[in-house]
């Protein structure tokens, strides 16, 4: 991969068109003032607003675009679980350093004050983006699937709804401080914690990058992986369908991080976006994946088996044309139908149940032979076997039609 310094003004206008539809307004002034990759990671809202971008939101949302683009190009290297937690504590430190400061001025108001200032508005913003870069860590394969950690990712996402919500108390400053100094206590017991736990390699081990080829993708086949994207657009490889391309290769499991699709840098994409360029090639696809640590304490995410349902494809009863309809607007109808196929139905299916999904026989019934190889039975209530179960039936009473 390309560092991202490097970038020609070609390149970072090909990464600005799969960003949000409200943005491409913007892309011909980018393209007429020639930025280039080394001048994108050092924008600021100054520069975005010489380029013609005048909104607040749509700045942040370049911005944000931008901070992901940074951390893949200069943190790479050293991003590890470790790393992001000591960055955490000294963020933390630092904001609990402040308001000692503060404090200790002679001028001080806060105790009458209700108006916090905008450097302390400022640091507060630093932690929850530092403790975002943790929750990014631990939201994913393997850490989701061991109970130490999903405690962890659950205390530091209600530590950062009350910073948010503090904030925006109406109180005095000082109260206010009090109760983000709590808050950055509670974070640095979390993070030295994090920090002692460091003889786990799965805390140590850096993040890297890894170039996948899917090929021979056979016709209507679709690629087999189940993607969750997150807002400020960073797509996570949550599965795999079983004996899909994505499946086959080996080499793709949940936890991964799509960065790249055909060379395409696709962070900070709109899902839709990464959808297309997905499928810009029906027979192969090369992705560069960002890889998070292997596992190292035994834990195995249940099997994504039968997970994928189709719709039942439209039946289009055949009758007489009438005379006045010509063969182009039979052909124009027809075109019509196939349209109505969701665009994202073979790549974007929403995450899976803890539970495998229960195969099912031609009659849309419970396969308890397949059932009994995999344990023993237990009797459920009709339409209750799995979350999937409305479909199935859907899916049946079609094809019986």
């Amino acid at each position: 991969m390309d560092p991202i310094t490097k970038w020609s003004p070609k390149q970072l206008v090909e990464w600005i068109k799969g960003l949000d539809d409200c943005l491409q307004y913007y892309v011909c002034n980018f393209e007429r003032e020639k930025i280039n990759g080394d001048q994108l990671l050092r924008i600021t809202h100054q520069d975005l607003e010489e380029l013609g971008v005048t909104r607040i939101g749509h700045q942040e949302l370049i911005l944000e675009a931008v901070d992901l683009l940074c951390a893949l190009n200069y943190g790479l290297e050293t991003e590890s679980m470790k790393h992001i937690a000591l960055k955490l504590r000294a963020t933390a430190n630092n904001l609990q350093s402040f308001i000692d400061a503060r404090r200790k001025c002679a001028g001080y108001v806060g105790t009458t004050s209700r108006k916090p200032p905008n450097d302390f508005l400022t640091s507060v913003v630093d932690l929850i983006a530092a403790a975002k870069a943790l929750l990014a860590w631990l939201d994913r394969t393997p850490f989701t699937g061991i109970s130490d950690y999903s405690g962890m990712k659950n205390k530091i996402i209600q530590l950062c709804l009350d910073l948010t919500t503090t904030v925006q108390q109406d109180c005095t400053v000082f109260e206010m401080e009090a109760s983000v100094f709590n808050v950055c206590k509670v974070l640095n017991g979390i993070c030295d914690q994090t920090i002692r736990s460091a003889s786990d390699p799965l805390l140590s081990q850096s993040a890297c990058l890894e170039e996948v080829h899917l090929t021979n993708i056979r016709p209507n086949e679709g690629l087999g992986m189940y993607i969750k994207s997150t807002y400020d657009g960073l797509h996570i490889v949550t599965g795999t369908t079983e004996n899909s391309p994505a499946d086959r290769s080996r080499k793709i499991h949940a936890g991964d991080e799509v960065i790249q699709v055909n060379r395409q840098t696709v962070v900070g994409w709109q899902l839709k976006n990464l959808v297309g360029k997905l499928r810009e090639d029906p027979t192969c696809v090369a992705l560069l994946l960002k890889k998070r640590p292997s596992n190292t304490c035994n834990f195995t995410p249940a099997p994504l088996k039968n997970m994928r349902w189709k719709p039942p494809v439209a039946q289009v009863t055949k009758t007489s044309s009438p005379p006045n309809i010509t063969p182009s607007t039979a052909s124009t109808m027809e075109m019509s139908v196939k349209k109505e196929k969701p665009a994202i139905d073979d790549l974007y299916i929403p995450p899976p149940p803890a539970v495998p999904y229960t195969p099912r026989n031609d009659k849309g019934d419970l396969d308890y032979e397949e059932v009994r190889k995999q344990g023993p039975v237990r009797p459920v209530p009709k339409g209750s076997e799995s979350p999937n179960s409305f479909l199935d039936q859907e899916y049946q009473i079609g094809r019986a039609h």
